[in-house]
């Protein structure tokens, strides 16, 4: 049969670009969050929200990278099988393996995402539900200030006597009050200090969670988009499947005959179309996503607009790219 390979421009129907735009955008939305200003330190061993995020893209980029390079040695079998069908059934099997690798990378990213997703809730929620408000300052300040005037009141009361005994004993009982008011003062002015650094916490608490809630819709945008990756290749590992599973009938299986339906050139046919797919996926990480997530990576490090910028032109053109990408021949 005619491959896109042969003529260099030939699309099989069942190709759609809507399939890739997951791929590219999995990158836009890092991009986005590489943009937000800001970093938010997450529940030990999470690290800070940006971290997290370069460690999801190396994840992304070693997924990306291991497709171009299996892509490349398929290329190659494929070239020197021809319409051999025990030849290409071999290298079908391999392939599968290939996929499957990809597929499973996707899916532990994705499930990565979600964890990412659900510690940047918990940092919202804490920072919505928890903290000291400024009436509790207020009232410590107005406690400390009352126990500071009764310390002054207990000071000026000199005692006065007209006996030494009764003097002796004035004496004492003022050292009581003086000593009584001064460890209120004391407890009171503790508690004014406590309540200060609980407020602090709380408005950091509050930052930190206003913080988390600009990235938390980006994010479950971002797991959306890795599960789109992983059912991509999880659809032509499918697809593969399917073949082998045909192949494995044997030659004299029902539809498996040379010229009947599911025979040699009907399988043919699914592996040119599964292979423009694999195909496309790799040129556009080549291509176009493992650029710019270099480039996200940087922004993540130091936030930088016209980085910011660049990385969702790239995104924009790497959408435009992806029809170009599904009817190239063989690189």
């Amino acid at each position: 049969m005619e491959t896109p390979e042969a003529t260099g421009a030939t699309v099989p129907p069942e190709v759609s670009p809507k399939l890739l735009e997951p791929l590219v955008t999995v990158v836009a939305i890092l991009g986005e969050l590489g943009a937000t200003p800001g970093d938010v330190p997450l529940a030990n061993p999470a690290g800070s929200l940006r971290a997290r995020l370069v460690t999801l893209i190396l994840k992304i980029c070693q997924a990306m990278e291991q497709c171009h390079r299996e892509a490349t040695h398929l290329r190659r079998a494929l070239a020197t099988a021809g319409d051999n069908w025990a030849t290409v059934a071999t290298i079908t099997h391999k392939w599968r393996e290939s996929v499957a690798s990809v597929e499973a990378a996707w899916a532990t990213i994705a499930e990565d995402a979600m964890r990412l997703q659900d510690a940047c809730g918990a940092v919202a929620t804490t920072g919505a539900t928890t903290g000291v408000s400024k009436d509790s300052l207020a009232v410590a300040v107005a406690r400390e200030t009352s126990a500071c005037q009764d310390v002054l009141e207990a000071a000026r009361a000199l005692p006065v006597a007209s006996e030494w005994a009764a003097m002796a004993e004035a004496v004492e009982t003022h050292k009581t009050r003086v000593a009584e008011a001064s460890a209120g003062l004391q407890a009171a002015s503790k508690a004014t200090e406590e309540t200060a650094l609980a407020m602090l916490d709380t408005m950091v608490a509050r930052e930190r969670g206003r913080l988390v809630a600009v990235a938390h819709e980006p994010l479950g945008r971002l797991v959306t988009a890795c599960h789109g990756a992983t059912l991509f290749y999880r659809h032509l590992r499918c697809c593969l499947e399917d073949i082998e599973a045909t192949r494995h009938g044997g030659p004299e299986a029902p539809g498996v005959a040379q010229g009947g339906p599911g025979g040699p050139k009907d399988l043919l046919a699914v592996v040119a179309v599964v292979k423009v797919l694999w195909d496309a996926s790799a040129r556009l990480a080549s291509g176009h996503l493992l650029g710019t997530l270099r480039k996200v990576r940087g922004l993540l490090v130091t936030p930088d607009a016209t980085v910011a910028t660049a990385v969702a032109q790239s995104c924009r053109e790497a959408t435009t790219a992806l029809p170009g990408l599904l009817s190239q021949g063989p690189q």
